[in-house]
């Protein structure tokens, strides 16, 4: 009788330790952050440069036969006043979304603004044990009391019991199936 308590001790560790292995199963998600808005507005130039040869818009005029070009005033002028807007979307990837405006008027940098919107990496890991142990007992109609135990193989189970009625004892070998 003593070295069944001994087995049975030995079964439980062997079962608790290879109850413990698991196997992973990871799955990624890119989930978006919140965007983050800003607005710079631009004050002085840093470095200034006027080129040798301008570019300057000319505009063609006829003297006596003769087709001279001349400085388009009007167009300069217009160009001067007049209010671009920019927008650039500087990069699109996992790593987030990037756009940049700007607004240039009467020959400056108005106004800068950038928008972000990151993009995280989210990375979840299941567990799941390959090897589940349990344990049993038991008692029926006809006086018989069992205990044992066995481990489960992902949704099958092989499982030994000690059964007695306390005059005659003996072993049950049993299959569980997981639904």
């Amino acid at each position: 009788m003593k070295w069944y308590i001994g087995g049975a001790l030995i079964l439980v560790l062997i079962g608790f330790f290879v109850g413990r292995w698991t196997i992973g199963k990871q799955d990624v998600q890119y989930v978006k952050g919140d965007t983050v808005r800003d607005t710079l507005l631009v004050d002085n130039p840093y470095y200034i440069e006027i080129p040798a040869k301008p570019l300057l818009p000319l505009k063609p005029d006829t003297i006596d036969n003769t087709i001279y070009f001349k400085v388009d005033t009007a167009k300069i002028i217009s160009e001067y006043i007049k209010r671009n807007s920019y927008r650039k979307v500087m990069f699109d990837n996992l790593d987030g979304k990037l756009t940049v405006d700007a607004v240039v008027q009467y020959n400056k940098l108005d106004r800068l603004a950038y928008e972000f919107t990151p993009i995280q990496k989210q990375t979840t890991i299941t567990k799941t044990r390959v090897l589940v142990p349990f344990i049993s007992s038991s008692w029926n109609s006809f006086g018989i009391v069992g205990i044992g135990g066995g481990l489960y193989y992902h949704d099958v189970g092989l499982g030994a019991k000690y059964i007695t009625d306390f005059t005659r004892q003996g072993y049950e070998l049993g299959l569980n199936i997981k639904f």
